[in-house]
C-alpha cells in the first residue's frame, strides 16, 4: 500500500479554488490589453499564472469567459488606453564632468576566477579600503 489508510496523520485536505464567471472574464479582458504581464496579472490575484494561461487559451478557442458589456461606461473601460508602466524623462544636457586620468586611482582586484578592474577617484580614498574589504570577503 503506498498511502497510509489513517486520514488522521494529514493536517489538512487541499480544496479546490472556485472562481466566479464575471472574475474570469475580467482577467481575460485584463490579459488582453496590449504590454499586460499574465504572470502580473495573476500574482496580484494570488493565483498561479498557469490558470490565467488556461482561461485564456479556452477564450481563444471557444470564446468563453467573455466579459458582458452592460452600459457605455463599461466599454469605455474596456477601450481606455491603459496607463503606461514606463515614463521616458529626458536629462539635461550637461552631465557631470568627469575627473582627470591624473586623478584617480586604478585597481585591480582577483578573486577566484573573477577580476575587476577599478577605478577610483582620489578624493574618496578614504572609502576604497572599506569597500574593497566587502567585495573580497
Amino acid at each position: 500500500m503506498l498511502k497510509d489508510p489513517d486520514p488522521a496523520k494529514y493536517p489538512a485536505r487541499r480544496t479546490h479554488r472556485t472562481y466566479t464567471a464575471e472574475f474570469k472574464a475580467e482577467l481575460v479582458a485584463a490579459c488582453q490589453i496590449p504590454g499586460s504581464s499574465i504572470a502580473a496579472i495573476a500574482g496580484q490575484h494570488g493565483m498561479n499564472a498557469n490558470v490565467l494561461h488556461r482561461w485564456l487559451k479556452e477564450h481563444h478557442q471557444s470564446g468563453r469567459h467573455q466579459r458582458l458589456v452592460c452600459s457605455a461606461t463599461d466599454q469605455s473601460l474596456l477601450t481606455s488606453p491603459p496607463v503606461p508602466a514606463f515614463i521616458a524623462v529626458k536629462l539635461p544636457a550637461t552631465a557631470t564632468p568627469e575627473p582627470a586620468s591624473n586623478d584617480l586611482i586604478k585597481v585591480e582586484l582577483h578573486k577566484g576566477a573573477v577580476s575587476m578592474i577599478i577605478t577610483w577617484p582620489c578624493s574618496a580614498v578614504d572609502d576604497l579600503a572599506p569597500w574593497t574589504r566587502a567585495i573580497l570577503k
